[in-house]
């Protein structure tokens, strides 16, 4: 039996694909809200209005954002190791360390050297070096290392993530450390490394599953222990099909609002209008949200299904 040459390719191929688009998002959002006076405009406007925003949605975003520190981050990583070591999967300890230490990288390389904002337009505030934003790229990669360690936990995790880091984003707009532009940098800096690192963990797991199919006599599995059979398909638990079908239904109607919303904002935007200010904060949250959803939902859907993986502890010599 042996494994056709589409089986098993359409998840890193389409992780691949999304990575591309991630990186290719960080690069015009940088151009425009960065670069451009109509950007700094924009993103002026919402930073007002979070500043301004006195409710529930920036008490809670305030208090995510107080949680982004050194010890709390390295309880979570450490939490996602111990996971790791107790589901007996220690290489995922290198993929998911490459993703943590990428994503902080490159948000430091681009905040330090790659991207330098001034102002282009009256009324705009100088924030050297803000994008993208560190703090939410910390509780971002903190967040997907816990998913991807988590097990048969992720359905809960997943969405739990999804909110602290969302709120952990608008937490730095409402203390007035970042632009929107800087924290939706950071999360696509994230997404972007999560899904290179699922494509290249997928391509990795067809070319064992071809060579397991090549040898089929191979290492057999111990009694009464599930292992995947050779050119088995493989499948996600329901709960995590479910739970990211209602990421993705979230996540899309938080972008769909969010979209609308900026774009349905009168014009000329006047920064110091809090009429303006409030509604575009709310809907850029509602953006922040959406697209934090969708990729934890895409996260779910494209990772090779661990349940129907080979083991080294299933096998016999």
């Amino acid at each position: 039996m042996s494994v056709g040459r589409g089986d098993g390719l359409a998840r890193p191929l389409l992780s691949l694909l999304t990575a591309a688009v991630c990186a290719l998002a960080v690069v015009g959002l940088a151009r425009m809200a960065v670069g451009t006076a109509s950007g700094q405009r924009l993103d002026q406007l919402v930073a007002s209005g979070a500043r301004e925003h006195d409710g529930r949605l920036s008490h809670y975003a305030e208090i995510a954002v107080g949680t982004v520190s050194i010890p709390v981050i390295a309880a979570l990583l450490v939490l996602a190791v111990v996971l790791v070591l107790l589901r007996r999967r220690p290489g995922l300890l290198l993929p998911i360390g490459t993703l943590v230490l990428g994503a902080n990288l490159t948000t430091q390389v681009i905040k330090r050297v790659l991207v330098a904002r001034e102002s282009l337009a009256p009324g705009i505030e100088i924030t050297p070096n803000s994008f993208p934003s560190g703090h939410t790229t910390l509780a971002a990669t903190a967040m997907i290392a816990l998913v991807l360690a988590g097990g048969r936990a992720r359905v809960v995790l997943a969405p739990l993530g999804a909110a602290w880091a969302t709120a952990a984003g608008l937490g730095t707009l409402v203390v007035g450390w970042h632009r929107p532009s800087d924290v939706i940098g950071a999360i696509t800096i994230v997404a972007a490394w999560t899904f290179l690192i699922l494509a290249v963990d997928g391509l990795h797991s067809r070319r064992r599953r071809a060579r397991d199919a090549a040898r089929p006599g191979h290492g057999r599995r111990r009694r009464g222990v599930k292992g995947y059979a050779p050119g088995a398909r493989l499948r996600h638990r329901p709960a995590e099909r479910v739970m990211a079908i209602l990421l993705v239904l979230i996540g899309v109607a938080g972008l769909a609002w969010g979209g609308l919303g900026l774009l349905s904002l009168p014009r000329p935007l006047v920064l110091h209008d809090a009429a303006q200010q409030l509604p575009a904060f709310l809907v850029t949250a509602a953006l922040i949200g959406g697209g934090t959803a969708v990729w934890l939902a895409l996260t779910l859907l494209l990772r090779v299904p661990t349940s129907h993986r080979a083991r080294p502890a299933d096998r016999v010599p």
